[in-house]
């Protein structure tokens, strides 16, 4: 059984550029913009708009929620919870029990990746980061965990600061400490390899806002936790890495 679910701003603009059904969106050539075993990503240009078309066409036997039900179902999630998230579009999937096929369309983010900003001008981490705290702190107050929190899946507006990349996103029912501090791990690894020497006064200035915000997290074994997680991130990194560049 396939179904898609077209957001009504966007229903009629996307038939008429045909892409209205499931097959539409599947067959659609856009330019290519990454690959993954499981997925790949297209961009897409609909009445003006950059959209990313992600097709998933390969799951895991435990994957009865795929990675393209995930996005949508925590894109809109978000929303309703004030959070600022790349507009989401359409959702599709084909399943008998289990997926076969299945796809998400968003808007591109609007901003530039705190990631290349970061690298740019490394102070400029200062104007983002009175936002990022308060994001990250209600973020993790209702119990979300993005769980791909690194700088390249944050973007910035001058104004806003939009989470991109949901897939992996969760929530429970109250903040889980294991959870964050994975978060958070993956936000310093990723601001220690392009912010540098500022990099330890980001974490910093970061933890003191942060635990304002959720003072039973400054513990010293919460603190000992974070480094070990930021050191396996670390050693994962370099053996993938490594894994990459033998012929």
């Amino acid at each position: 059984m396939k179904t898609l679910e077209i957001l009504s701003p966007w229903r009629s603009l996307l038939k008429r550029a045909g892409l209205s059904t499931f097959e539409a969106l599947w067959r659609v050539e856009g330019l290519p913009f990454k690959r993954k075993p499981d997925r790949e990503i297209l961009l897409l240009e609909v009445s003006g708009r950059r959209l990313f078309l992600k097709r998933y066409f390969r799951f895991g036997l435990r994957d009865f929620r795929c990675g393209a039900e995930c996005e949508w179902w925590a894109a809109r999630e978000l929303l309703r919870e004030g959070f600022s998230v790349p507009e989401p579009v359409a959702f599709g999937i084909e399943r008998k029990l289990w997926p076969k096929r299945a796809l998400s369309l968003f808007c591109e983010a609007r901003g530039r990746r705190l990631e290349d900003l970061f690298r740019e001008d490394p102070e400029s981490f200062r104007g983002v980061l009175p936002v990022l705290i308060n994001t990250a702190a209600r973020f993790h107050a209702l119990g979300f965990s993005h769980q791909d929190f690194y700088l390249c899946h944050l973007f910035w507006d001058g104004e806003r600061l939009t989470l991109i990349d949901l897939q992996r996103v969760r929530r429970a029912r109250k903040p889980r400490a294991r959870w964050i501090i994975k978060d958070l791990a993956e936000l310093f690894y990723s601001a220690r390899n392009v912010l540098g020497e500022e990099a330890e006064e980001f974490e910093a200035l970061f933890l003191e806002g942060y635990f304002r915000e959720h003072p039973w997290l400054n513990t010293p074994s919460m603190l000992n936790k974070l480094v070990k997680k930021i050191r396996r991130i670390a050693a994962h990194d370099a053996k993938l890495k490594t894994r990459v560049a033998k012929p």
